[in-house]
This record gives C-alpha cells, sequence and structure tokens, in this order.
C-alpha cells in the first residue's frame, strides 16, 4: 500500500501549528541538487557550493558537511510556519519553528527546474530573503506539487 505522504507530513506538523494545517512541503538550500553533483566531482567544489547554498537560504535548512537539512513548511490559511525537521525512523520528527509569517507578508516566487522547484520567499515587512528548492523528481513531484499550488495563491 502506497504511503500518502502529504497527509503523513500534515500529521506530523498539525501538532505544532495552533490552525488546520492545509498544505506541507519540504523545502533544502537551493541549489543543494547541483552541490550534491558537484561534490560527486570534487569534495571542495560541492563544499563551496554547499555553504553558498546555505547563505543564499537564510539560515532556513541549513546543509551540513554530510547531510542537508530539511525545513518542513507548514501553510494554513493565514499563515505559513516554518520547522527544521529531520528523518526518524520511517517518520519525520520537528526539531524546531525556524519561522512564522502572515500570507500577506509574504511574496513567493516559484521557478520550475530539472530536479526540483526553485522556491523563493521575500518577507515584505523585515526584507528577509530565503532562496531553498522542492524536491520534484520521482514521488516527491506529487506531494511537493500540492504545497507548491497552494504557496502560489500567497
Amino acid at each position: 500500500m502506497a504511503t500518502d505522504w502529504t497527509q503523513k507530513m500534515m500529521d506530523v506538523a498539525q501538532p505544532h501549528v495552533p490552525e488546520p494545517v492545509i498544505a506541507v512541503g519540504m523545502l533544502q538550500p537551493a541549489g543543494t541538487w547541483g552541490a550534491f553533483g558537484a561534490g560527486q566531482l570534487s569534495g571542495l567544489a560541492g563544499s563551496l557550493m554547499r555553504r553558498a547554498a546555505n547563505k543564499k537560504a537564510g539560515g532556513l535548512a541549513k546543509q551540513g558537511a554530510f547531510s542537508t537539512k530539511t525545513a518542513l513548511f507548514a501553510v494554513t490559511a493565514d499563515r505559513i510556519y516554518a520547522f527544521n525537521a529531520k528523518p526518524s525512523g520511517r517518520n519525520w520528527k520537528i526539531v524546531d519553528e525556524v519561522g512564522d509569517w502572515d500570507r500577506s507578508d509574504l511574496t513567493i516566487t516559484t521557478t520550475p527546474g530539472k530536479m526540483s522547484t526553485k522556491v523563493v520567499v521575500d518577507v515584505q515587512s523585515t526584507g528577509d530573503h530565503f532562496e531553498l528548492e522542492a524536491t520534484t523528481v520521482m514521488t516527491a513531484g506529487d506531494f511537493t506539487q500540492r504545497f507548491l499550488d497552494e504557496i502560489a495563491k500567497t
């Protein structure tokens, strides 16, 4: 039986969000896939690309030397919440909250690519800028598209 990842991730996020979660997405620093590819050819090139990606991600979903950290975004009717998340067995675990914004205060742009969709989040009131990406290859595409469709309404 196939796993309903959307519902599973909504169930992970809901206890941390005070209103009903209507969509969830998993984001990583923009350029993660490129850094992975470059790292296969040159460890130094991969490391430099990860460093640049972390800087553009503004502290959300920071990549480590050997692993990529993931931000779980939970979308409600009026707000978007961001959490650092990590795999825990066959599930995911919220580590801590790293963002909470009113949807009307955000400008979100998405740019589809071959393996991922770049997601740029700008917070109008603070000037904060986050460059992330959502994996869209393989089975992640269906799960991710629901999230991308919802944030496009922001």
